[in-house]
């Protein structure tokens, strides 16, 4: 929780910085499967669902009529003894297409995740690419109406009999620009 904590004071201190940008913040209900994740037995691993909640912040840097590319900051946490912990940047490509009240978007990201499965944590370093849709209900607020990625997360350790993870997630929420 605390890494999550850091990773959203830096979203806003590098927001801070970009006064002539457009800022965006964003909160999620965040749903995620992951694949091959340890048991805590030798050798085994297992397949859950688990969901919580995300945010973070979009910076655009580059706009260039209809098409924006930015950088996203992102976490997201569901605490307890089954759950999940990511904190994660990248860059995020966006269209708002003329006449249409939508926009699409495509991310790819890295960062952390971490897992915990029956009391066992484990930690990653991991990567998804992302693809959603915002809708606009007003100009400084969207409707994220579902946002879908997948992705892999190699283990900390150097214990090479854990496989990867893999990872895959549905988001939905709301987007507040500034």
């Amino acid at each position: 929780m605390r890494r999550m904590v850091w990773a959203i004071a830096l979203l806003f201190v590098c927001a801070a910085g970009a006064s002539a940008q457009a800022v965006s913040v964003y909160v999620t209900s965040s749903s995620a499967r992951f694949n091959n994740s340890p048991t805590g037995v030798a050798g085994q691993t297992t397949s859950f669902w688990t969901s919580g909640i995300g945010g973070g912040v979009l910076v655009n840097l580059v706009p260039a009529g209809p098409v924006r590319l930015g950088i996203d900051l992102r976490g997201s946490t569901k605490p307890g003894a089954t759950g999940a912990d990511t904190a994660m940047g990248g860059i995020r490509l966006g269209i708002s297409p003329p006449l249409l009240r939508i926009k699409p978007y495509l991310q790819a990201s890295g960062g952390y995740l971490a897992t915990r499965r029956n009391e066992l944590e484990t930690h990653y370093a991991a990567w998804e690419v992302l693809g959603g849709l915002d809708v606009p209900l007003v100009p400084f607020f969207d409707l994220r109406l579902i946002e879908v990625g997948g992705g892999s997360g190699r283990r900390l350790t150097n214990s090479s009999a854990t496989p990867n993870v893999s990872l895959f997630t549905v988001n939905t929420g709301l987007v507040f620009h500034f």
